[in-house]
């Protein structure tokens, strides 16, 4: 069978191959999958993207380095290895979304534009989109950093070419100088847009200016393939082994705070730039021996040569798999989604990137035509209309694309008042914002009547408790006398099921905002005591989005003062939320620590059997959810 034509046009390259990379590639990508795929599991398993950055950057500027030139045929290469797999993903994902439906489609016209075009994070900021607001996840989310690396390769090769004609040691300096300016402005721009600090290539681009500095100072190491080893060696060796046991365990076991954005990821950066100087063929110790050894293993390196297709393929079927059943236990999803990224990433390595990449676009279609040829005429047939097919349903979804989440409609419809409207709500809710340094958001004004209000007793002697929980103390509770003697501050869930909650008790006093948790309270509810809003009745409705700590009912009953009811809801979402759990058994408890003063509204409980009244999230009520929610609290606060 003739053999198609091999791409052999670029001058010859003189880097040397530089064992262990691909092994670092896996265990980047190991460490985002168990950061997607297991909440809870690597709290900053996100670092791996940052790792992502340092290697493509020092990789890339050796290779201009060696090359001093010829940029159309460099971008002409970098397409042919990124843009095949990239579209073969972004129209397999849209072409899946449209079989799953619902909140799966979502913005899909814009992502795939963004994804397309190497834009997508720009996309993405223009759209004032949250990268953490995955209560309602974007189908191709991850396509942000891959955009940031595209555009990298389309600018800094001109800079390059520039750099090359001054002294070694001012091409270092350019580098950290824009390393430099990168993590200033990030550390301007996230305490007012987390979002657009963490996705602009502007505010993200450390990480690639460091590995192109290393590269500068290792020139003549990699490029021009000096053999003398460096009197280091022991050194580097040594740190690279450390520096890679702190960045596993940091992206496993270190939790995610507001310090991360940008100085925890800045000092991912940095172990990622020590391991790959320790990997460098001047560095000639048994410590640097062993961690090539280690890090060049088949199994490692097989999975770092396919790295990229398994990035970008398991978000996307982590979302279906998500939206389809929301329920899933979180193990046995990852395990899914895991074995079908593999598959699916060596597919298209093995029969699309590397073959592209060796031949180019057409000598490919040519050698897939002349194969299947071989094979019989059914084959071609099918060979074309699969694609066909696949680009008919992504093309249909991006048609049919809402451009909000049920979820955001939801919450939408509750803060406009909507009784009678359809599922659906706002902003979806952010997970956990605390964790990357979210702010409060200050309750509105509300008419509260001048006299003191008194609470009477009912002669029924029961509380309410968790369904889940154990039975609680039997004593008989105070009631309200009027329903505005109750103040509700609670989050997006609150805010989804406001109109039922002001028709079944009129005159309540309900402070909701999306992306609240429960650190918020406090200052919540000092808030609303000096604006004399805060009635003798407290429901505390923030468990969605975050842990809860004994500590955190406790800072909420001082803040509420002895004399006050307090009403704590429980929460309900779907099996990524995996706080969720745990932080109703802190409010359970909570009740029978204190069952004079702390009532359950056990919304988790109410919920539970009748997730078809839910938004697509799982996590906001539609009308008739929303009327469950509110009865859920009448009950709690009058137990009658």
């Amino acid at each position: 069978m003739p053999q198609a034509a091999v791409v052999t046009t670029e001058p010859r390259a003189r880097i040397r191959h530089i064992e262990g990379l691909d092994g670092l590639r896996a265990i980047a990508a190991g460490l985002v999958l168990v950061y997607h795929l297991i909440p809870g599991w690597a709290g900053i398993g996100y670092i791996g993207v940052d790792v992502f950055f340092v290697l493509s950057g020092f990789l890339i500027t050796s290779l201009l380095l060696a090359r001093r030139g010829g940029l159309k045929d460099f971008w002409a290469r970098r397409f042919r290895r990124l843009f095949p797999a990239a579209l073969l993903a972004t129209i397999g994902s849209a072409a899946l979304a449209l079989l799953v439906g619902g909140d799966a489609l979502v913005a899909l016209g814009r992502q795939v534009i963004g994804s397309l075009t190497a834009t997508y994070n720009w996309v993405e900021i223009a759209n004032s989109s949250s990268y953490f607001d995955q209560s309602s996840p974007l189908l191709l989310t991850t396509m942000w950093s891959l955009a940031v690396e595209q555009q990298f390769y389309l600018f800094w090769p001109i800079i390059v070419l520039a750099l090359v004609k001054t002294r070694r040691r001012w091409r270092i300096a350019a580098a950290l100088a824009i390393a430099a300016g990168s993590v200033a402005l990030h550390t301007v721009l996230v305490a007012t847009d987390v979002t657009r600090a963490y996705m602009g290539t502007d505010t993200h681009l450390w990480g690639l200016m460091v590995g192109a500095g290393l590269a500068f100072a290792a020139e003549r190491s990699v490029v021009e393939c000096e053999t003398s080893p460096s009197r280091l060696s022991g050194l580097w060796g040594t740190a690279g082994w450390l520096s890679l046991c702190a960045l596993v365990a940091a992206g496993l076991i270190a939790e995610n705070s507001p310090l991360m954005y940008p100085w925890g990821m800045v000092v991912a950066s940095l172990l990622a730039l020590i391991i790959i100087r320790s990997l460098l063929p001047d560095v000639d110790s048994a410590p640097a021996a062993a961690l090539r050894g280690l890090l060049s293993s088949a199994p490692l390196s097989w999975v770092g040569v396919r790295s990229y297709g398994i990035y970008m393929w398991h978000w996307p079927l982590y979302v279906l798999l998500s939206y389809q059943y929301p329920l899933l236990d979180p193990l046995l999803a990852a395990a899914l989604v895991v074995t079908a990224s593999v598959l699916l990433a060596d597919l298209s390595y093995r029969h699309v990137e590397n073959p592209i990449r060796r031949m180019g676009v057409g000598p490919w279609f040519a050698h897939i035509r002349q194969s299947l040829a071989a094979i019989n005429p059914a084959a071609t047939i099918g060979a074309i209309t699969l694609p066909g097919f696949a680009l008919a349903l992504a093309v249909a979804a991006v048609i049919v694309s809402p451009s909000v989440s049920s979820g955001q409609q939801a919450v939408e419809d509750g803060r406009s008042g909507i009784v009678e409207g359809g599922m659906g709500a706002g902003e979806p809710e952010r997970l956990d914002p605390d964790s990357i340094g979210g702010t409060m958001t200050q309750p509105p004004p509300a008419d509260r009547p001048s006299a003191a209000p008194t609470a009477r007793t009912s002669p029924e002697p029961s509380v309410d408790a968790s369904a889940d929980g154990p039975e609680m103390p039997t004593q008989t509770p105070a009631v309200p006398a009027s329903w505005d003697e109750v103040t509700v501050i609670g989050d997006s869930v609150t805010l989804a099921s406001k109109p039922a909650m002001e028709e079944a008790m009129p005159g309540i006093v309900i402070d909701a905002e999306e992306s609240r948790s429960i650190h918020t309270a406090p200052d919540l509810i000092a808030l609303h005591a000096a604006q004399g809003t805060l009635g003798d009745f407290l429901v505390v409705s923030l468990a969605t989005n975050g842990p809860v700590s004994e500590d955190d009912v406790d800072r909420i009953l001082d803040a509420a003062g002895p004399d006050r009811t307090v009403i704590l809801t429980t929460a309900f979402g779907p099996a990524r939320a995996s706080w969720i759990p745990s932080a109703n058994d802190v409010i359970v408890a909570a009740a029978q620590m204190h069952p004079d003063r702390v009532r359950i509204a056990d919304w988790h409980s109410a919920i539970a059997d009748h997730t078809d009244l839910l938004a697509g999230d799982v996590i906001h009520p539609g009308r008739q959810g929303g009327r469950i929610y509110a009865d859920t609290v009448k009950d709690a606060v009058d137990p009658r």
